[in-house]
Parts: structure tokens; sequence; C-alpha cells
């Protein structure tokens, strides 16, 4: 089990009757919260994924002369392959072993491993800072069937040599990353049918896609929209952290201070909404009440009048009463699962209409319409270059960083991309202004040299 809370984190497992836990993970949480000052959420999500690679590590034997950038190697290809973790017991009374499982991975996107992988290697690189007896734990995270001599409360971890030491501890990665040099639009939902697809959907998915795809909301961002967020006199939206006191909103008010006042939701152990993470907040100027940027206006004028179509449950009728405007026909919060479902039979239906996007479809999540977001930015700063208008693209970039809630502006990179066909669009562009400013040179140059041939 992983436990994380407001002031401890914990990470064990059981393994045929002995209780294992991984040494330095309460220290590394004090480490991020303290030093790092790292949101909960943020926390969560790291050991998350190391927690992930620790119960991998323990069903799988580090190989003759493997050592720990070969063993880490090993991991992140089972992450894109995808894995299952199982255990057998023992039930005594009927002399059987049962096998039941105990996690599995599906296979992950390249954005996503690489996420994982530097979430574990943080971790790699802080416990290398300890010279203690007391933090040097084994080499690399031994696995279960290597090593089962432990008693209950045995602890696996990880002691590098003095080479991997060396390497992390100058904050250099393991392994290199699969996706720095990738560039293009491959994970962004084709604009061309953006529109085919609000068509397509219901009012309630239709209002959940507008705040993906022309807000650059995140799934779970949407789905902690409440009716407090929503001026239908100015149209404009807000979408805050409901376990955050910092993002006030349209009302102004501590959203986690809030919702426990006026409907009793304790947001950090409530399970009908502590599962609905938020990440960073959108835009990225929130403190000044910012409300969402807007791809284009149609769309946000789509957004309310598609508001007159979706008649959720009333609040007053739902049993808990909560403000969480996203709900399935009883009142209950949509979940993300549900959101991914329609998604895909969308995307399905869309691939039957456009034969010829199906290859540009397959695969795609919820997720692909924040890239769309991006790429839209891009093609238009492509465009204002070929119009002629280059003093205004430097304002896209600005728009994009600060609607998609981008600190840093590598973040805002990764969205930044054109499809194939504009960027070679742009590329023949910028090959006929070389070519035009060459030949001005070149009659520049030949009218001075026939005043200079007249004079002699």
């Amino acid at each position: 089990m992983l436990l994380v809370t407001n002031k401890i984190a914990y990470m064990s497992i059981l393994v045929s009757d002995n209780v294992y836990y991984l040494e330095g993970v309460s220290k590394y949480y004090k480490y991020l919260k303290l030093v790092k000052r790292n949101a909960l959420l943020t926390i969560e999500n790291k050991l998350n994924s190391l927690y992930h690679f620790w119960l991998w590590s323990l069903s799988n034997d580090v190989e003759f002369d493997e050592d720990l950038q070969l063993y880490f190697a090993r991991y992140l290809q089972a992450l894109e392959e995808g894995f299952k973790i199982i255990n057998v017991t023992n039930i005594s009374e009927f002399n059987e072993d049962i096998e039941y499982l105990v996690f599995e991975s599906k296979p992950k996107q390249v954005s996503t491993i690489e996420k994982e992988k530097r979430a574990v290697e943080s971790f790699f690189q802080y416990m290398g800072t300890f010279k203690s007896k007391e933090y040097n734990l084994e080499k690399n995270f031994l696995s279960y069937n290597k090593k089962a001599k432990y008693n209950k409360g045995s602890s696996y971890g990880l002691k590098m040599s003095k080479y991997m030491q060396n390497i992390l501890l100058d904050d250099v990665s393991i392994l290199p990353s699969k996706n720095t040099n990738i560039k293009g639009d491959i994970k962004a939902f084709p604009f061309k049918l953006f529109d085919e697809l609000l068509e397509l959907a219901k009012p309630r998915e239709r209002l959940l896609y507008l705040l993906y795809g022309a807000c650059s909301a995140r799934l779970n961002q949407a789905l902690n929209l409440t009716y407090y967020d929503i001026d239908y006199d100015s149209r404009n939206v807000w979408l805050i952290d409901p376990k955050s006191n910092n993002q006030l909103g349209f009302h102004g008010i501590g959203r986690k201070q809030f919702l426990k006042d006026i409907y009793d939701i304790n947001i950090a152990t409530d399970k009908a909404h502590n599962k609905f993470n938020f990440k960073y907040p959108i835009p990225t100027n929130y403190k000044s009440q910012m409300p969402l940027f807007w791809l284009n206006k149609n769309y946000q004028i789509l957004f309310f009048n598609t508001l007159v179509e979706y008649s959720p449950l009333p609040e007053a009728l739902r049993k808990p009463r909560h403000p969480f405007f996203f709900v399935r026909s009883t009142g209950k919060r949509l979940s993300s699962d549900e959101v991914h479902k329609s998604f895909k039979k969308h995307l399905e239906l869309l691939a039957k209409k456009f034969p010829e996007y199906a290859y540009k479809l397959d695969g795609l999540g919820i997720h692909s319409l924040r890239h769309m977001f991006g790429s839209v930015m891009a093609t238009v700063e492509a465009k204002l270059f070929q119009s002629g208008q280059p003093e205004k693209t430097h304002f896209i970039k600005w728009f994009t960083s600060n609607a998609m809630g981008h600190a840093n502006q590598s973040s805002t990179d990764i969205y930044f991309n054109r499809s194939w066909d504009i960027e070679i669009e742009l590329g023949e562009f910028f090959q006929s202004l070389v070519k035009s400013m060459q030949e001005s040179e070149y009659q520049l140059h030949t009218a001075k040299r026939g005043k200079n041939e007249k004079k002699w």
C-alpha cells in the first residue's frame, strides 16, 4: 500500500505473510514538502511512480552483471509494454496456492514514461546524498525472488555504486530521454475534426470537450467545475483546485474551506471527491482571479449556449449534497473513466466517418485535446508570419503559456507544435523570403556596380 497524507508518507507490501516497506520514503517525503515545496498532489504523483517501480522490482530479479542503469532500462521497457504483478498465497485449510493481482500497469505513452522516469530518478538522487549507515540501502531494488529471508518489517532499498552516485548527484539522468527531440503534433487531436466532435457529443460531454480543447483544461480540472465557477453575465469560467484555499476564482472564497463549511466535504478524505486531482492551476496568473482563456469567442458562446441544454440533477436533490457540475443522472460525480469511455466511442465514430483521419485518431486520449490547443496556437503563429505580421507573434507564446498554466516556457514547448504540412508551408515561406532578400541584395549590388563603372 502507498499512504500519503498532509503529514506522512508510507510504502509497504505484504508478501507471503511478510511485510516489506521501502526505506527512506518518509525522509524523501519531508524533503519534497519542506525543501522542494512541492504541492501534495505533486508529491503523490512522484511517490506513485516510485511505488510502481518498487512493486515491479519485488517480482523481477536482477540479472547477471546488471547494474542500476540496465535494470531501470528494463523497467522502462516494461512500462511501454505493460505488466502485471501477481502474488501467490497459500490457504492452509485447503493446502492450495491462490494467485491474485497486486498491480497492473497498462502500456504507457512515451511522455508518461518520461514523467515516471524523472520521478524515480529524483528519489535515487536524493537517497544518494546520504553518507550515514542508516541509509546505506541494498544495491538495486532487490527482487523478492532473489532474497526472501526477511522477517516482518524488513525493508528493501537501494545502495548505488560510487560511479552511479556521481552520475545521479550531478543531476544527470540515468537514461537518456526518449522524447527530448520529438517534435510535431502527433499527440494532438486534429483541429479540423473538433467541430465534428462537438456535434457528436451530448451536452454534458460537449461542455467537457470545450473546456479540454478550447480552454486547454486537464481531465480532472474540468471535472472539478462547480456552480460557483460560471458567470453567466460576463460569460467567463473558472476552474478551481478543491484542495486549495489560494485559488479564489469568481466568488472569491477559498475552495477547500468553502466545501467544508457549506457542504461538510473534507476534500482530503472524502472518497467521493478526493480522487479528482487538479495539478497546476490554469491560467498562470490565477491569483488575480483570471478566468479561463478561450481558443476563440465562438467556442465561448457555444459553451454558454450548451449550458441551457444540460440539466444535471439539482444540487438540493443530491445525496449527499455537493456543488460539482458534471454528474451522472443519480447526482454522483462523473468519473474520469466515464469521460474516457465516451471520448473513445466518439473517436471510433469519427474514424468511420473520416477514414483519412483514422491513423491520427488511433490511440488518442482526452489529453490530446489539450495538445490540440497548443498545436492550434503554433499554427496561428505560422499564419501571422506568412501574412506579414511577425510583430504580433510574440503574443502567441505568451497567450498559450498563460492559458495552459505554464510558468516554465519549456513546458509550453511540449504542446506548441505544428502539423507537418504547416511546418512545410512555413519552411517554404521562409525559403522564399530568404530568396527574395538575396535577389534584392543582388539587384542593389548590381546597381551600385553600374554607377561605379560609369564614373570610370
